[in-house]
This record gives structure tokens, sequence and C-alpha cells, in this order.
């Protein structure tokens, strides 16, 4: 049971746990200091926790140490799942090229030669480019803009940086 004398030492944060925003968790730490807990409370303002722990966070407090519990939390999952897709390969690293790689780059460019997305892309790329995208030759820069193959789009882009 969280009382207002207690919370005087121990409390550390709280934060809504729910979307509909009926429960709260509190953290506190042992009399000793060398733990942490948690107790899960209802959101009643007639509540005696609620009210001990209305003491140490307002409402307002509450709501903006729930934005930024979920903030983190959000930014933490979305690290975690970059670290794996990478680490799986099913995105690559700018950093490190696997060798995976170019059997699945040739069967795009000579496979599936004519999928929209993938020129789109294709032609955006080549384009940030320096040599490409600073060549004075307009007439091969504009070969490259309406290419209709990753083939075509490649060779003009070769012609552009010789």
């Amino acid at each position: 049971m969280l009382t207002e004398e207690f919370l005087k030492d121990n409390f550390l944060t709280a934060y809504f746990i729910d979307n509909e925003r009926k429960n709260i968790e509190v953290q506190t730490t042992t009399e000793d200091k060398k733990s942490v807990f948690t107790t899960i409370i209802p959101f009643e303002e007639n509540n005696p926790q609620y009210q001990a722990l209305s003491k140490y966070m307002n409402i307002d407090q509450l709501h903006e140490s729930t934005y930024q519990k979920n903030k983190t939390e959000k930014e933490e999952f979305e690290k975690s799942v970059l670290r794996i897709a990478k680490r799986d390969g099913i995105i690559l690293d700018n950093n490190k090229i696997d060798s995976n790689f170019f059997p699945i780059l040739v069967k795009s460019i000579f496979e599936d030669e004519k999928n929209a997305d993938h020129l789109f892309a294709l032609k955006l790329a080549l384009f940030e480019i320096e040599k490409i995208r600073d060549s004075n030759n307009e007439e091969i820069k504009k070969k490259l803009r309406q290419s209709k193959t990753k083939v075509e789009a490649l060779q003009a882009a070769f012609e552009l940086i010789k």
C-alpha cells in the first residue's frame, strides 16, 4: 500500500500503463534503496494511493512522464528492430556490403528488369552520385531520366561517369 509517508523518501516515477489511462504504475525504491519495485494503482481521484501519489506528481507531470516513457520505449524498439534487420540481412548496412547482396542486385537488374518502383529508386540513387548529378551532358542525363529499364538507366549512368 502506497502512502504519502512512504513515497516521501522512496518515490521514483509514475506513468499510465494503458491507453484508457485507468491504471498507473508507480516505481519506488525499497527502504534500503537497494531495489526498485512497482505498484499498479487505479487512476481514481478518491483512491488513497492515488491521493498519496498526487502529492509528489500532479496529473500534468503524470501525462508527461507517460509520454516520455512511451517515446523512449518506441525509440528502443526501433533500434532493436533495425539491429536485428541488419544482422539478418533484411536491410543493408551502409558501412558494409555483404557479399550476399550482389546476387540479389544482379537478379533485380536482369530478371525483374521492368519493376517500376525499383527503376525509380535506381534513378534517384544514380542522380545522387556527384559525377552524374553535376554532369553537363544534358543529353545523356535526359536519356537516364527517360530510361525504361534498369539496364538502360545503368548504361546511361556509365556513359556519364566515363
